[in-house]
């Protein structure tokens, strides 16, 4: 199955990554730049073909925000439950998201986790928003440099995972931990829920932290993709410190 993805950001991080065959690139006629000529060397050096079309034939794919490139590609290219890597090394983090399903929040909690040299993003096969063209444009392509794991039960991944090395922190309005007083250093496992329902029940209680972030002002929540950021980030200053 092809699927057309656009935006220069996407299209150059495409060529570079490895989680998707790629059919053609189409640039509109007399777009210039430097993503484009870095598109254009990506295009040469994979072998990819690459087409300058008229601007009349690249509206007709009705790509919104395309910024006159798209790529002619496969599906994503996902990895299996089986292929979860055990801990191994001084640390690591795997991002679980319990059944996130606004692109917008899945796709910039992925941009986060790559950027932060996270293990993997776990997401349900189920009730879940999965590696569409619209999680990719938000992610700024950094969907096609992750292992995204398709999983199963959640709750039974976090008892893997605790099996195999990782302390696992769910991220919790209620929880009883702050934010900062939690040790991530070592293996762990964020485990981020919808901003609808938070993290299921199960998959709460039966993870070792469940950390909360302070919430001073007169809105009641922080979107998903904001609040693992947060802690993604002190997760990173403590295991680099």
């Amino acid at each position: 199955v092809s699927e057309w993805l656009s935006g220069r950001r996407v299209v150059r991080e495409i060529l570079r990554g490895s989680n998707r065959e790629i059919d053609s690139i189409w640039v509109e006629r007399g777009a210039t730049g430097q993503v484009l000529d870095e598109i254009r060397l990506a295009a040469e050096i994979r072998e990819v073909e690459f087409r300058e079309v008229e601007a009349d034939e690249f509206a007709g794919l009705h790509l919104p925000d395309a910024q006159r490139v798209a790529a002619k590609c496969g599906s994503f290219r996902y990895r299996h439950e089986g292929d979860l890597p055990r801990a191994s090394g001084e640390s690591g983090v795997l991002v679980v998201l319990d059944h996130l399903e606004d692109p917008q929040n899945t796709g910039a909690i992925m941009r986060t986790a790559e950027v932060a040299g996270c293990l993997g993003v776990c997401i349900p096969k189920r009730r879940s928003a999965m590696v569409t063209p619209a999680v990719a444009r938000v992610s700024a392509g950094a969907t096609e440099h992750l292992d995204v794991y398709r999983i199963g039960n959640v709750a039974n991944v976090v008892r893997w995972l605790q099996d195999n090395g990782y302390w696992t922190v769910a991220l919790d309005a209620e929880g009883e931990e702050p934010w900062s007083q939690v040790d991530y250093r070592g293996h762990i496992a964020l485990v981020v829920g919808s901003e609808a329902k938070g993290v299921q029940r199960l998959v709460r209680d039966r993870c070792d932290y469940r950390v909360a972030l302070p919430l001073r002002g007169k809105v009641g929540s922080l979107n998903a993709g904001a609040a693992f950021a947060a802690v993604m980030y002190e997760v990173v200053r403590q295991q680099t410190a």
